[in-house]
């Protein structure tokens, strides 16, 4: 009880919180969901958080942001953190994908999902590519967020596959928002929404040029593709040198 009302009062939201001895962890009921915290993370996971739910929601929905019944992916779900929100957003008559390559944050995603019991949630471990195939990710358990197809250290084999493969193979007609945070590798993923992209109503994409690579590079294709294929596309361009070269597209 003591945790439970110096959580809430910490994030000034309700949470309560038990601690789990058959799993040497604390257990986190937020009004979202549950999430048990690995020891990796301070505050449960570090993303149900007043930080998160008031940071990042101007963040990803500046332009959209999804209601009850709408079809959802989450391209680059890491652990959880967006989808954790998206599931409630779009509730039990939409749909949320949430596509993650990485090995170590998939497990915690889909423990997540299965811990809530979300039957709108469909989590996948594929890397979103142009052409179907096999790619290396890189797989740091503690550095995971950064993890991506172009650095060879810790890396492994992952699946890849085509949005639109994707979309057939789960018989998904229209999609109303699409998030895509996948480290570089989101100029490749587009091209492989040929199909798809008519069918496509909105997009929040975080460009990688920040991080001074050539493969990083991103912002410039990103904005050639979304108007090519009929989107009003803008650059955020305030908050810090991540936040500024999010991309925010709409039909």
């Amino acid at each position: 009880m003591v945790k439970t009302a110096l959580d809430s009062l910490r994030h000034r939201r309700l949470v309560t919180t038990r601690w789990v001895p058959s799993e040497n962890r604390w257990h986190y009921h937020w009004p979202e969901g549950r999430v048990a915290d690995e020891g990796r993370w301070k505050d449960a996971q570090g993303w149900a958080t007043r930080g998160f739910y008031y940071g990042m929601d101007d963040l990803l929905f500046r332009r959209f942001r999804p209601s009850s019944g709408d079809v959802v992916f989450d391209v680059g779900a890491g652990d959880g953190g967006e989808t954790f929100y998206l599931a409630n957003m779009v509730g039990t008559e939409g749909r949320v994908i949430s596509v993650e390559a990485a090995p170590s944050p998939f497990r915690r995603l889909e423990d997540l999902v299965t811990r809530n019991a979300w039957s709108q949630v469909t989590p996948l471990q594929v890397a979103l590519t142009s052409t179907p195939g096999t790619v290396s990710i890189s797989d740091d358990p503690e550095q995971w967020v950064a993890g991506n197809i172009f650095e060879s250290a810790g890396s492994v084999d992952v699946e890849a596959r085509t949005f639109d493969d994707i979309c057939e193979s789960l018989g998904v007609e229209s999609v109303d928002w699409v998030k895509m945070n996948i480290e570089g590798a989101e100029k490749d993923a587009l091209r492989g929404m040929e199909r798809m992209a008519p069918h496509i109503r909105n997009f929040t994409i975080s460009c990688h040029d920040f991080l001074g690579t050539d493969w990083g590079r991103s912002k410039n294709e990103v904005l050639a593709w979304l108007e090519a294929h009929g989107f009003t596309a803008e650059m955020r361009g305030d908050g810090d040198f991540v936040q500024q070269l999010y991309v925010y597209a709409w039909r």
